[in-house]
């Protein structure tokens, strides 16, 4: 299931985020900015069917798998799944809010250079390196990574 971001997520997003970022982590009041920016755009994925267990009662438990924080003109901020949940298509699902947002003329991401797996995600979804900008990371070169949707291309 995929909703809004809520304060209550920040932690678990905050693990996930040290996780597929090691490098350049955002912190907690990078979310909590780009909660207030982006409400409706920042969203969570989150597993249902986790289940959890205090004493002998079982209880079922909601899981944040990954997350998407996006603009409404299609750049995408950031996007991210715990490495233990890749590979399911949750990645997809997230990305494709962002690439079924009505009007919208491109999708755009920067990506680190060094990235592979990144840009093997984008490219395998229509994605094409549209530049590079020198340095985006301070000490790393950024790709970016774009898509333009036509009338056989949406999601």
């Amino acid at each position: 299931m995929i909703r809004p971001f809520s304060l209550s997520d920040l932690d678990r997003i905050l693990q996930i985020e040290a996780q597929s970022f090691p490098k350049s982590p955002y912190d907690g009041a990078t979310f909590i900015n780009l909660h207030s920016l982006y409400p409706e755009t920042f969203l969570v994925y989150v597993d249902t069917s986790c289940e959890g267990k205090v004493g002998t009662t079982r209880f079922r438990e909601d899981q944040i798998l990954g997350y998407i924080v996006h603009c409404a003109d299609g750049h995408i901020i950031s996007i991210a799944v715990h490495p233990n949940h890749r590979r399911r298509g949750i990645g997809t699902e997230l990305l494709k809010r962002a690439m079924n947002i009505p009007n919208v003329k491109k999708v755009w991401a920067e990506v680190r250079k060094s990235n592979q797996g990144a840009q093997a995600f984008y490219f395998h979804r229509g994605f094409q390196m549209m530049g590079v900008v020198p340095d985006y990371y301070r000490n790393e070169d950024a790709l970016i990574v774009q898509w333009i949707p036509s009338s056989t291309s949406k999601p």
